[in-house]
């Protein structure tokens, strides 16, 4: 079951104010001031949400990629990176490289979020090991699942 804060993200009423920023830069600093996003923080913080419910959220989300068409949930996984941004653990590392690693047209915004987010997020200290990029081959295979637009 998907937490109601993370669903939240997924409503007019958190996407409409945020839907006509044009820049990387002037969204994640509009992410950071909405109550939802520290709301999560804060969640995260308390263990009152897990990473692994980010992580199977995200996953939910995904599932509505499709090719050639804008990904509906940029501004979902943009408040997610912003979240995580200040985050030093593991997940957090491998959510952000994931998503700003990314080379796909239809979920460009919520990449260059994360970028910006890589620029002010305090890795671990230790890296872990290289391993297969789980979010970007999750997005990839979703692309090719889908079918190509008429």
């Amino acid at each position: 079951m998907t937490s109601p804060l993370l669903e939240r993200l997924k409503s007019d009423e958190f996407q409409v104010p945020l839907a006509f920023i044009a820049t990387a830069p002037a969204l994640r600093r509009a992410l950071r001031r909405r109550q939802e996003v520290q709301e999560i923080v804060a969640a995260l913080t308390a263990k009152v949400i897990a990473e692994e419910s980010l992580r199977e959220f995200t996953n939910g989300l995904l599932r509505d990629l499709k090719p050639g068409e804008k990904f509906p949930h940029e501004l979902a996984v943009s408040a997610l990176a912003v979240a995580l941004e200040g985050r030093p653990t593991a997940f957090a590392d491998e959510f952000l490289h994931d998503l700003a690693n990314l080379h796909l047209a239809e979920m460009s915004m919520s990449i260059r979020v994360a970028r910006e987010c890589l620029g002010q997020h305090e890795p671990l200290a230790v890296r872990q090991p290289e391993r297969p990029n789980a979010h970007s081959q999750n997005a990839h295979a979703e692309l090719e699942k889908a079918e190509p637009p008429p």
